[in-house]
Formats: C-alpha cells, structure tokens, sequence
C-alpha cells in the first residue's frame, strides 16, 4: 500500500460550486492537505426549489479536483451515499488504499430541502428518513469507518456540519432541527471517547451561508427575487450581511491544523452573532 507523507483529508458534499464543500477542499489543499472530494453524485443533488441555472463550466467533483490541482495542490474525486454503511466503508477504504491514510474527516454531506419542512404533521416518514439518514446517520458510518485508520495512526480530526437549527428552535425544522442536533450529540460523545488518543471531534454550527441552502430557503419563504430577499433576510441579522461559504471552511482549516489539538467536542456557531428564526 503506497503512503505519503502528507496528511490526507475526505470530504463529503463537495459536488456544488457555491458550497462549503467545495470551499472548504480548496482551503485545506491550499495547507498543503491531499483532498479527496466526495458527493452522491458528481454534481451532488439539487434542492427541490432551486432556480435555473445558467450555463457554467462547472462539472462537479472533476472541476473541482482540476481547481485544486491547477492551484498546485493534489486531488481526486470519487462518490458515494454516505446514508449506507457498505457506502461509507467505500468511500473511506478507497482513500486509505490510494494514500495509506486518513488524516481528516470533513461530514459535510447534507440532505437536499424536500418533504422534511413543515408543520408535523405534514412531515411524511419517507422526508424524516430521507434527512436523519444523511444528516444524522451519514456522519455516524462515516465516522465509524475512520476512526480506525486515525487511531492506528495516533492523530485525526473530524469535523462534522451541524447548523445553527441544531441549537435553537427554527420554525418547520423538525426533521432538520432533530438531525442537526443529533450531530452535535455525536460529536460529544464520540470527542469524550477519542480525546485520549490524539484525535479531536468537533462540529460547526453554520447560519445564512450563501450556497444552494440559502437560496432554497429564500424561495422558500416567498420571494422570487432571490437577490432582494436574501439582501432583505441579511438586515435581521447582527452582522447585516449573510456568511461566505469561505468563512467556514477557514474555521475547519483551523479544526483541521495541529494548533487545534486542545479543541475536541465543541459545537461552534457561526452566525453572524446571532441568527434569528425568521431569517433562516
């Protein structure tokens, strides 16, 4: 089995251009991190709501691993459904048997707006399932497959996405709301159980971030001018202004370096200094 010298990260959910997959991928190959990208599908899969798209050069997983790799750094792609255990398995072995490691674990993987939002009762089973089976049950198999690699290797870190929905009530989030939290119990428990052996477990805590999310919501709730209604969701916020799907990944940079080996099971909100419900 070849191994290199350099520390190699698996991330999920890197198959949208705007998102923090994709963001996060180029910043940790810019630390000079191998990435292996990853996604259901190579371009991932749409919210049920979002706009037309106009023509890009963007082809998912392939164009991001050329961005990397025209950047200097190294990549590659591959995908899988982080919902399946035989799946996540995969995704994981693969990574191990080109590299020889696994070093860092980014859950990014998140489940498309679909059925889940809603009063309760309106929520059918099959919209609960579909969002605690990626959200929730994705990061627990990914987990569950890396963590022997980095506790054979005495050092990982694994940062997983919760959301703000996680640690206040939103309305209509229930499914999203009980999964995201769910994360954030992960993340503890399994922090507390690997603190010993070198490797950290923490989630981040995301707002309005400008990716696909944000722009399903702002359909969502009504506007069809999606520039003006996120402009106009911006100003309920402390900061005025939504997050950039950069400004999470630098924080999972940090989470990813050595300096931030004192922090373990810590689920770190990045809101704007307070995100209210109405404007999620």
């Amino acid at each position: 089995m070849p191994t290199t010298e350099k520390r190699v990260a698996l991330i999920t959910g890197c198959g949208k251009e705007n998102g923090i997959g994709a963001a996060t991928a180029q910043r940790l190959a810019r630390d000079g991190i191998i990435i292996a990208v990853a996604d259901i599908a190579a371009a991932g899969v749409e919210n049920d709501n979002t706009l037309d798209r106009a023509p890009t050069a963007w082809q998912g997983l392939d164009t991001l691993v050329a961005r990397i790799e025209e950047a200097g750094g190294e990549a590659f792609s591959l995908t899988g459904d982080v919902s399946r255990e035989d799946s996540a398995k995969s995704l994981v072995d693969r990574v191990v048997a080109k590299y020889g490691r696994l070093d860092i674990l980014v859950n990014n993987a998140g489940a498309p707006h679909g059925k889940d939002r809603g009063q309760i009762e309106d929520v059918p089973e099959e919209g609960w399932d579909a969002v605690m089976n990626i959200n929730a049950k994705g990061v627990f198999l990914m987990t569950k497959a890396a963590v022997p690699h980095m506790k054979a290797r005495g050092w990982g870190r694994i940062i997983s996405m919760s959301s703000v929905a996680g640690l206040v009530p939103l309305p209509e989030r229930a499914a999203y709301s009980a999964s995201k939290a769910a994360v954030i119990g992960l993340t503890r428990s399994v922090a507390h159980d690997l603190a010993p052996l070198g490797i950290t477990v923490n989630c981040i805590c995301p707002g309005s971030i400008t990716t696909d999310r944000a722009i399903s919501s702002t359909l969502r709730a009504g506007w069809t001018d999606v520039q003006a209604g996120l402009a106009e969701r911006a100003k309920l916020l402390p900061a005025k202004r939504h997050g950039q799907p950069q400004e999470i990944a630098a924080l999972i940079a940090y989470l990813a370096s050595e300096e931030a080996s004192y922090t373990t099971g810590q689920a770190i909100a990045v809101d704007g200094g307070g995100l209210p419900a109405s404007a999620f």
